[in-house]
Protein backbone atom coordinates (compact mmCIF):
# COMPACT_ATOMS: atom_id res chain seq x y z
CA UNK A 1 0.00 0.00 0.00
CA UNK A 2 2.99 2.17 0.89
CA UNK A 3 4.50 2.03 -2.69
CA UNK A 4 0.72 2.54 -4.23
CA UNK A 5 1.18 5.79 -2.12
CA UNK A 6 4.13 6.71 -3.33
CA UNK A 7 3.27 6.35 -7.10
CA UNK A 8 0.24 8.39 -6.38
CA UNK A 9 2.51 11.47 -5.31
CA UNK A 10 4.98 11.23 -7.94
CA UNK A 11 2.08 11.25 -10.66
CA UNK A 12 0.32 13.52 -8.87
CA UNK A 13 3.80 16.03 -8.83
CA UNK A 14 4.85 15.14 -12.42
CA UNK A 15 1.36 16.28 -13.85
CA UNK A 16 0.95 19.03 -11.92
CA UNK A 17 4.42 20.51 -13.30
CA UNK A 18 3.35 19.98 -16.96
CA UNK A 19 -0.21 21.45 -16.23
CA UNK A 20 0.66 25.10 -15.94
CA UNK A 21 -2.68 27.02 -16.76
CA UNK A 22 -4.35 23.47 -16.01
CA UNK A 23 -8.41 24.20 -15.27
CA UNK A 24 -11.47 21.91 -16.09
CA UNK A 25 -15.14 21.74 -15.31
CA UNK A 26 -16.71 18.54 -13.67
CA UNK A 27 -20.92 17.68 -13.57
CA UNK A 28 -22.14 15.92 -11.46
CA UNK A 29 -25.87 14.33 -10.77
CA UNK A 30 -27.38 14.16 -6.88
CA UNK A 31 -29.94 11.38 -6.23
CA UNK A 32 -30.68 9.43 -3.06
CA UNK A 33 -30.99 5.91 -2.59
CA UNK A 34 -33.25 4.35 0.59
CA UNK A 35 -31.41 1.51 1.51
CA UNK A 36 -33.90 0.82 4.61
CA UNK A 37 -37.11 2.26 3.59
CA UNK A 38 -39.52 2.97 6.97
CA UNK A 39 -41.65 -0.07 7.51
CA UNK A 40 -45.41 0.11 8.28
CA UNK A 41 -46.64 -0.58 11.69
CA UNK A 42 -50.20 -1.92 12.93
CA UNK A 43 -50.35 2.22 14.36
CA UNK A 44 -49.98 3.46 10.14
CA UNK A 45 -53.54 3.03 8.24
CA UNK A 46 -53.17 1.73 4.69
CA UNK A 47 -53.88 5.37 3.85
CA UNK A 48 -50.78 6.62 5.79
CA UNK A 49 -48.60 4.16 3.99
CA UNK A 50 -49.51 5.48 0.72
CA UNK A 51 -48.97 8.47 1.89
CA UNK A 52 -45.41 7.48 3.16
CA UNK A 53 -44.66 6.09 0.08
CA UNK A 54 -45.42 8.70 -2.17
CA UNK A 55 -44.02 11.32 -0.04
CA UNK A 56 -40.51 9.04 -0.25
CA UNK A 57 -40.83 9.14 -3.98
CA UNK A 58 -41.26 13.06 -3.98
CA UNK A 59 -38.15 13.19 -1.61
CA UNK A 60 -35.91 10.66 -4.01
CA UNK A 61 -37.46 13.04 -7.03
CA UNK A 62 -36.15 16.56 -5.31
CA UNK A 63 -33.33 15.30 -4.13
CA UNK A 64 -32.14 14.55 -8.01
CA UNK A 65 -29.91 17.43 -8.73
CA UNK A 66 -26.98 18.60 -10.90
CA UNK A 67 -23.89 20.28 -9.95
CA UNK A 68 -21.19 21.74 -11.39
CA UNK A 69 -17.76 21.96 -10.12
CA UNK A 70 -15.18 24.72 -12.02
CA UNK A 71 -11.34 23.72 -11.24
CA UNK A 72 -7.72 24.40 -11.55
CA UNK A 73 -4.40 23.69 -9.69
CA UNK A 74 -5.18 24.99 -6.48
CA UNK A 75 -9.10 26.02 -5.88
CA UNK A 76 -12.53 24.84 -7.06
CA UNK A 77 -16.32 26.45 -7.24
CA UNK A 78 -19.02 24.76 -6.67
CA UNK A 79 -22.73 25.60 -7.51
CA UNK A 80 -26.17 24.09 -8.30
CA UNK A 81 -27.20 23.85 -11.66
CA UNK A 82 -31.02 25.27 -11.60
CA UNK A 83 -33.34 23.50 -14.26
CA UNK A 84 -37.02 23.92 -14.41
CA UNK A 85 -39.43 21.43 -12.60
CA UNK A 86 -41.69 18.69 -14.09
CA UNK A 87 -45.44 18.82 -13.35
CA UNK A 88 -46.20 16.62 -10.32
CA UNK A 89 -48.91 13.97 -11.34
CA UNK A 90 -51.87 13.41 -8.53
CA UNK A 91 -51.61 10.59 -6.66
CA UNK A 92 -55.18 9.84 -5.15
CA UNK A 93 -56.42 12.81 -6.08
CA UNK A 94 -53.57 15.12 -4.89
CA UNK A 95 -50.41 15.86 -5.53
CA UNK A 96 -47.39 15.69 -3.48
CA UNK A 97 -44.16 18.01 -4.36
CA UNK A 98 -40.96 18.23 -1.84
CA UNK A 99 -38.65 20.76 -2.75
CA UNK A 100 -35.35 21.40 -1.66
CA UNK A 101 -33.56 25.21 -0.93
CA UNK A 102 -31.09 25.81 -3.59
CA UNK A 103 -27.75 24.93 -2.67
CA UNK A 104 -25.78 27.83 -2.05
CA UNK A 105 -21.85 28.44 -4.02
CA UNK A 106 -18.93 26.86 -2.24
CA UNK A 107 -15.39 27.95 -3.03
CA UNK A 108 -12.26 26.44 -1.82
CA UNK A 109 -8.58 27.16 -1.98
CA UNK A 110 -6.04 24.55 -0.95
CA UNK A 111 -3.37 26.98 -1.10
CA UNK A 112 -4.59 29.07 1.61
CA UNK A 113 -6.41 27.01 3.06
CA UNK A 114 -9.69 28.52 2.71
CA UNK A 115 -13.26 27.43 2.65
CA UNK A 116 -15.94 30.15 1.21
CA UNK A 117 -19.60 28.79 1.31
CA UNK A 118 -23.08 30.20 1.11
CA UNK A 119 -25.84 29.42 3.51
CA UNK A 120 -29.01 29.97 4.68
CA UNK A 121 -31.07 30.21 8.36
CA UNK A 122 -34.74 30.48 7.44
CA UNK A 123 -34.63 33.05 4.60
CA UNK A 124 -31.42 34.45 5.78
CA UNK A 125 -28.30 34.70 3.61
CA UNK A 126 -24.82 34.17 5.49
CA UNK A 127 -21.40 33.76 3.84
CA UNK A 128 -19.49 31.08 6.08
CA UNK A 129 -15.46 31.84 5.49
CA UNK A 130 -13.02 29.32 7.27
CA UNK A 131 -10.06 27.50 7.66
CA UNK A 132 -10.28 24.22 5.77
CA UNK A 133 -9.58 21.24 7.14
CA UNK A 134 -8.35 18.09 5.22
CA UNK A 135 -10.66 14.81 6.29
CA UNK A 136 -8.49 11.92 7.16
CA UNK A 137 -8.61 9.85 4.29
CA UNK A 138 -7.97 6.01 4.55
CA UNK A 139 -6.89 4.67 1.09
CA UNK A 140 -8.46 1.47 -0.05
CA UNK A 141 -6.74 -1.18 -2.64
CA UNK A 142 -9.87 -1.06 -4.65
CA UNK A 143 -10.37 0.15 -8.06
CA UNK A 144 -13.11 0.81 -10.56
CA UNK A 145 -13.94 2.84 -14.25
CA UNK A 146 -16.47 6.00 -14.03
CA UNK A 147 -16.60 7.00 -17.45
CA UNK A 148 -12.91 6.53 -19.12
CA UNK A 149 -11.18 7.30 -15.94
CA UNK A 150 -9.56 4.28 -13.75
CA UNK A 151 -10.68 5.40 -10.02
CA UNK A 152 -9.28 4.28 -6.42
CA UNK A 153 -11.24 4.73 -3.00
CA UNK A 154 -11.22 6.66 -0.24
CA UNK A 155 -12.91 6.43 3.05
CA UNK A 156 -13.66 9.02 5.52
CA UNK A 157 -15.49 8.68 9.27
CA UNK A 158 -17.69 11.32 10.32
CA UNK A 159 -18.41 10.51 14.36
CA UNK A 160 -21.43 11.80 15.62
CA UNK A 161 -21.53 14.81 17.27
CA UNK A 162 -23.25 15.96 20.38
CA UNK A 163 -25.16 18.35 19.15
CA UNK A 164 -26.85 15.23 16.89
CA UNK A 165 -27.01 13.05 20.20
CA UNK A 166 -28.98 15.77 21.69
CA UNK A 167 -31.38 16.68 19.48
CA UNK A 168 -32.02 12.34 18.94
CA UNK A 169 -32.72 12.84 22.65
CA UNK A 170 -35.03 15.68 22.51
CA UNK A 171 -37.01 14.03 19.54
CA UNK A 172 -37.69 11.32 21.50
CA UNK A 173 -38.81 12.56 24.43
CA UNK A 174 -41.19 14.99 22.41
CA UNK A 175 -42.69 11.74 20.49
CA UNK A 176 -43.56 9.32 23.04
CA UNK A 177 -47.05 8.26 22.33
CA UNK A 178 -46.93 9.29 18.63
CA UNK A 179 -46.72 8.04 15.14
CA UNK A 180 -44.23 9.48 12.69
CA UNK A 181 -44.44 8.83 8.76
CA UNK A 182 -40.55 9.09 8.93
CA UNK A 183 -39.22 7.92 12.06
CA UNK A 184 -35.96 9.37 13.00
CA UNK A 185 -33.45 7.10 12.67
CA UNK A 186 -30.85 7.22 15.62
CA UNK A 187 -27.83 8.90 14.69
CA UNK A 188 -24.61 7.31 14.14
CA UNK A 189 -20.94 7.76 12.82
CA UNK A 190 -21.25 8.82 9.09
CA UNK A 191 -18.82 6.78 6.71
CA UNK A 192 -18.52 8.49 3.12
CA UNK A 193 -16.71 6.71 0.14
CA UNK A 194 -15.08 8.89 -2.15
CA UNK A 195 -13.57 7.50 -5.73
CA UNK A 196 -10.79 9.78 -7.05
CA UNK A 197 -8.89 9.49 -10.17
CA UNK A 198 -4.79 10.58 -10.42
CA UNK A 199 -5.18 10.81 -14.01
CA UNK A 200 -6.85 14.23 -13.27
CA UNK A 201 -4.16 16.05 -11.18
CA UNK A 202 -6.18 18.02 -8.72
CA UNK A 203 -6.53 17.37 -4.86
CA UNK A 204 -10.65 18.78 -5.13
CA UNK A 205 -14.20 16.84 -5.10
CA UNK A 206 -18.03 17.91 -4.99
CA UNK A 207 -19.57 19.21 -1.45
CA UNK A 208 -16.48 20.43 -0.21
CA UNK A 209 -14.71 17.34 -0.50
CA UNK A 210 -11.18 17.13 -1.32
CA UNK A 211 -7.39 16.30 -0.10
CA UNK A 212 -7.34 12.85 -2.14
CA UNK A 213 -4.43 12.73 -5.24
CA UNK A 214 -6.41 13.06 -7.79
CA UNK A 215 -10.12 14.58 -8.63
CA UNK A 216 -12.95 13.10 -7.07
CA UNK A 217 -15.52 11.53 -9.36
CA UNK A 218 -18.17 9.93 -7.15
CA UNK A 219 -19.01 10.65 -3.16
CA UNK A 220 -21.18 7.82 -1.31
CA UNK A 221 -22.39 9.25 1.78
CA UNK A 222 -25.01 6.63 3.10
CA UNK A 223 -28.39 6.66 0.89
CA UNK A 224 -26.87 9.66 -0.63
CA UNK A 225 -24.81 9.33 -3.65
CA UNK A 226 -22.88 12.01 -6.32
CA UNK A 227 -21.61 10.71 -9.50
CA UNK A 228 -19.61 12.66 -11.77
CA UNK A 229 -21.79 12.41 -15.47
CA UNK A 230 -18.71 14.79 -17.87
CA UNK A 231 -15.90 16.06 -17.25
CA UNK A 232 -14.07 18.79 -19.45
CA UNK A 233 -10.36 19.56 -19.31
CA UNK A 234 -8.09 22.58 -21.17
CA UNK A 235 -4.54 23.81 -21.06
CA UNK A 236 -5.68 27.45 -22.32
CA UNK A 237 -7.34 30.17 -19.58
CA UNK A 238 -10.58 30.22 -18.89
CA UNK A 239 -12.66 32.49 -16.80
CA UNK A 240 -11.64 33.59 -13.10
CA UNK A 241 -13.09 31.50 -10.86
CA UNK A 242 -14.75 34.23 -8.34
CA UNK A 243 -15.18 33.63 -4.79
CA UNK A 244 -18.92 33.70 -3.38
CA UNK A 245 -19.80 36.95 -1.84
CA UNK A 246 -23.39 36.55 -0.95
CA UNK A 247 -24.61 37.03 2.91
CA UNK A 248 -23.36 38.24 6.24
CA UNK A 249 -19.79 37.19 6.65
CA UNK A 250 -19.39 34.33 9.45
CA UNK A 251 -17.52 31.69 10.69
CA UNK A 252 -18.49 27.43 10.92
CA UNK A 253 -18.82 28.06 14.69
CA UNK A 254 -20.75 31.45 14.59
CA UNK A 255 -23.49 30.23 11.97
CA UNK A 256 -23.68 26.69 13.58
CA UNK A 257 -24.53 28.53 17.00
CA UNK A 258 -26.81 31.04 14.81
CA UNK A 259 -28.58 27.75 13.35
CA UNK A 260 -29.06 26.12 16.93
CA UNK A 261 -30.51 28.94 18.22
CA UNK A 262 -33.27 29.65 15.81
CA UNK A 263 -34.15 26.19 15.33
CA UNK A 264 -34.49 26.08 19.34
CA UNK A 265 -36.24 28.75 19.15
CA UNK A 266 -39.07 26.92 16.52
CA UNK A 267 -39.61 23.99 18.77
CA UNK A 268 -43.08 23.81 20.16
CA UNK A 269 -44.38 21.30 23.15
CA UNK A 270 -45.15 18.55 19.85
CA UNK A 271 -42.59 18.98 17.68
CA UNK A 272 -38.71 19.01 17.59
CA UNK A 273 -36.29 19.31 14.71
CA UNK A 274 -33.45 17.46 13.82
CA UNK A 275 -30.83 18.67 11.39
CA UNK A 276 -28.34 15.99 10.77
CA UNK A 277 -25.21 17.50 9.43
CA UNK A 278 -20.54 16.19 8.98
Amino acid sequence: MKNTIVSFVFLFALLGVNAQGFQGKAEYLSKVILKNKPENTEKNSEKDAVLSASLLDAMKSASEKTYLLTFNKQECLYEEIQKLEKPKAPINGMVISVKFSVDGKSYIDTKSKTKIVEDEIFGKEFLIVDALTNPEWKLVDETKKIGDYTCYKAEVVFPVTERQKSDYKDFLKRQENKTSLFPVQEPKDKVVTAWYTPEIPVSLGPKNYWGLPGLILEINEGDFIMLCSKVTLSNKEVAEIKKPNTGKKVTQAEFDALEKAKIDSMKGDGEAIIINGN
